[in-house]
């Protein structure tokens, strides 16, 4: 893996937490969306947070302009955005997960389905799905054009929270549960965020994150388009937040994570030759200082060839992160 060029896309503001951005791509255009909070002492990962998106022409991802804020805090409702996960599985659709979220009051998903970007509108996930997720990953399609949500959430059944997968044959209007992808307890770790592949024909893989020491990714794969997923197995890659992109043309798979293999935590590249039965660390991006929570998470796309766009949050001691990009390439042998 060779790194091309390194840019800021948020920069660092003392005292405010930059984090979580995701990536789109429709028409020409790559969109960010990310979320911008408060650093508090007493809350993970900041208070007062608020979505907002920027995009860039796929000809120059390096120059980045700010579309303005998407969902902000308000008396009437959130409090605290924390998430923004955009998805554009087709050209005509988009969508928007987010998250009102303070510890131990809310944990409140929404999502935004619009024909383009920016995505103004919202509605609790829980009003249009027979299960509440976390959402992590983008929405994915299926060969006959059936829409897949991944996330994880506990049940009154089973409080300790498991990874789900749902379904929409509606264009994203309504969501029905169409799998448990794992159990925690059956793995003997707690399992949560996870992305999907997609391996061909009705065939997909997973990469879930472990909550659990000494954090290594596990796979799953499912043969009948996520009805059903062979039992979770631990990778040789260490870390949290993994998310996973498809190589064309060869449909091997790359995946960008937190990596916690070295000293310090960093962002890492892994990739897979054999449809995810085995993964490889390929090289990171950058790593960075302080609290392993406050930075890692990212996500990726390709460009063109052997170039590939990453973008990640960092931070340093003072835990107030920033938002960065990177322009990587890998073997033409790998492609």
């Amino acid at each position: 893996m060779n790194l091309e060029q390194q840019f800021v896309i948020v920069e660092k503001q003392v005292g405010r937490y930059h984090a979580f951005p995701t990536l789109a791509q429709t028409d020409g255009i790559i969109w960010l969306a990310c979320r911008s909070g408060n650093v508090a002492k007493r809350q993970c990962h900041g208070g007062e947070g608020s979505v907002r998106l920027f995009e860039a022409s796929a000809a120059e991802v390096d120059c980045w302009r700010d579309k303005g804020t998407l969902f902000s805090p308000s008396p009437e409702g959130s409090c605290n955005e924390l998430d923004a996960i955009i998805s554009a599985p087709t050209a005509e659709l988009a969508f928007l997960a987010t998250r009102d979220f303070e510890y131990g009051r809310r944990n409140n998903t929404f999502f935004s389905r619009c024909s383009g970007f920016p995505c103004t509108e919202r509605v609790p996930l829980a009003e249009i799905a027979d299960r509440a997720l976390i959402c992590f990953g983008h929405i994915r399609r299926t060969a006959d054009e059936t829409l897949l949500m991944s996330g994880y959430a506990g049940t009154e059944n089973e409080p300790q929270a498991a990874p789900y997968l749902l379904a929409s044959t509606d264009q994203g209007q309504s969501w029905q549960l169409r799998a448990k992808v794992a159990s925690s307890e059956s793995a003997g770790t707690r399992l949560t965020e996870y992305s999907l592949g997609h391996l061909g024909d009705v065939r997909w893989i997973t990469l879930i994150r472990s909550e659990t020491p000494p954090y290594f990714l596990h796979r799953s794969e499912s043969m009948d388009d996520g009805r059903s997923w062979s039992a979770p197995q631990p990778t040789d890659l260490k870390g949290h937040a993994p998310m996973l992109i498809e190589i064309k043309p060869s449909g091997n798979l790359l995946v960008l994570y937190r990596d916690l293999s070295r000293k310090a935590p960093d962002v890492g590249i892994g990739f897979s030759d054999d449809g995810g039965k085995t993964w490889h660390r390929i090289g990171s991006l950058a790593s960075y200082k302080g609290s392993i929570y406050d930075g890692g998470y990212g996500d990726l796309i390709q460009l063109e060839g052997n170039r590939f766009l990453a973008v990640y949050y960092l931070c340093d001691q003072d835990a107030s992160p920033w938002i960065e990009g990177a322009i990587f390439t890998i073997e033409h042998e790998l492609l």
